[in-house]
């Protein structure tokens, strides 16, 4: 099956996208990591919400754009709605403790949880789309 210019596109554009904010994303999670207080008590004061709130707020509206994705044609909502799902699932490692997450003493876990989380919902929307 031969690719349109239009198609051609519409990829490159999506890639781009999910790149910019995969590096914006890079660069919070770095921040958050290397500060966890700041980060921690940043996310307290947040709209003098609960910690708790942030994480689930952007895990359910991941959630969302990702099931609204599904319905579309285009390939970026299931990617970005994936991302902040994985990235509510970083935010809450934080929030929680990150070593807790280490189940079994394994402490690849946390590091690979988000990827897979990521992943999981990215491979399962490329399979939906064919």
């Amino acid at each position: 099956m031969a690719l349109d210019s239009h198609q051609q596109k519409s990829r490159m554009q999506t890639w781009l996208l999910l790149g910019l904010v995969l590096a914006v994303g890079v660069v919070v999670a770095n921040f958050a990591i290397s500060n966890p207080d700041v980060a921690k008590n940043g996310m307290d004061a947040f709209m003098g919400l609960p910690s708790w709130a942030f994480p689930t707020i952007a895990g359910v509206a991941g959630l969302v754009v990702y099931l609204l994705g599904l319905r579309v044609a285009t390939n970026w909502p299931e990617a970005v709605g994936a991302l902040l799902v994985s990235g509510a699932v970083v935010f809450a490692e934080i929030l929680f403790g990150w070593n807790n997450f280490a189940v079994g003493g394994v402490a690849a876990i946390p590091y690979v949880l988000p990827i897979v989380v990521f992943l999981g919902m990215l491979l399962f929307a490329v399979t939906r789309s064919r």
